[in-house]
């Protein structure tokens, strides 16, 4: 009884915190507002509504047996709001079961190669080649968090999967698509504006020293977390990077938890977080020797986070013999399982 009381005092406290702060602070609102309409038009809109008008094409084609490898890759490539996206689906589709929905969501949930390597390592940290490793770094913990939450799996309850029906199955043509992909992304950005406008008021409002806004920022939202840290010096900027794309913020969780709509354990996906950042610090530092020169690079920074950038085609061909190898790995264990079965 008193937790149910708590759990429905708590939004109620929150939300008069909220509007409070942005009552006594509506210039930190009003900027942060602007930031988050500048992200949401120049990076996450790019990046995400075409992977979401194919993605959601792709699903009404990929037939029942090889969806969840399907779905995999296009969370490699699109992101953590793709994934989120593709897991509902095929959840209602039918085509995956409870266990298979929340392995999907943790293997799958990452930030895309166009942030990544592009935005992070091309821009941030000035080398592409770091983007890359943080990139595949952040793919190898996935696996890691997966292998240890592995025996939990089927354990963790979420919504029963139904029966497939006209109204569940994904777009099968591109106006049913793009209308799909327009409601998912109003979610994702509207994520980022709420979280954007409560971290500027933050700062403001409890005059939070430079020293800690970067956490701040990691815990509000993962690209604002991301550039703080990397104005940062040495391995601090970078683990900082890491702390970020690993625990994703309470933004990137509020876009999951709309876009899922209870069909996969956000729980479970939690856990699996905590568990991805020692995985990718550890994996970080035992690549880095390796890339000589590159921790200099942070030594000097631009002050402002330019969003896209083009991956150079070597980058680009070993994200895509990284995948494919992966990939070839997950069938083949599931084809051997078919046969043996």
């Amino acid at each position: 009884m008193c937790s149910v009381f708590w759990r429905r005092l708590f939004p109620l406290v929150a939300s008069f915190f909220c509007i409070v702060l942005f009552l006594v602070y509506p210039q930190a609102a009003a900027q942060g507002f602007r930031q988050g309409i500048e992200l949401c038009l120049s990076t996450l809109l790019p990046a995400l509504f075409p992977f979401f008008v194919a993605c959601n094409l792709a699903l009404g084609s990929i037939p029942r047996k090889s969806g969840f490898v399907s779905a995999l890759l296009l969370s490699w490539l699109g992101g953590y709001a793709v994934c989120a996206g593709m897991v509902r689906d095929l959840r209602r589709q039918g085509n995956l079961d409870e266990a298979h929905a929340n392995l999907l969501l943790v293997l799958g949930c990452c930030s895309g190669p166009g942030f990544v390597i592009g935005s992070v390592g091309g821009h941030l940290l000035g080398s592409v080649r770091l983007g890359m490793v943080l990139y595949l770094a952040q793919l190898i913990a996935n696996l890691g968090s997966c292998l240890i939450l592995l025996p939990f799996l089927h354990h963790e309850k979420t919504r029963q999967v139904m029966e497939p029906s006209a109204s569940a199955v994904s777009a099968s043509n591109l106006s049913d698509a793009i209308v799909s992909a327009v409601n998912s992304c109003l979610c994702v950005c509207g994520s980022v504006l709420f979280f954007r406008v409560l971290e500027a008021t933050l700062i403001l409002g409890f005059s939070i020293p430079a020293e800690v806004s970067p956490y701040l920022s990691a815990l509000c939202e993962i690209s604002s977390g991301c550039a703080d840290f990397s104005r940062l010096r040495g391995t601090q900027a970078l683990y900082g990077i890491c702390l970020c794309l690993s625990f994703l913020g309470a933004s990137v969780f509020s876009q999951l938890a709309s876009l899922l709509q209870g069909m996969a354990s956000l729980r479970l996906l939690m856990i699996a977080r905590l568990l991805h950042f020692p995985l990718l610090g550890l994996l970080v530092r035992l690549i880095l020797p390796f890339l000589p020169g590159d921790i200099a690079v942070f030594s000097s920074l631009a002050s402002r986070v330019v969003p896209m950038n083009r991956v150079s085609p070597d980058a680009a061909f070993l994200v895509f013999l990284f995948l494919c190898a992966v990939l070839y790995k997950i069938r083949k264990r599931f084809y051997n399982d078919t046969v043996s079965s």
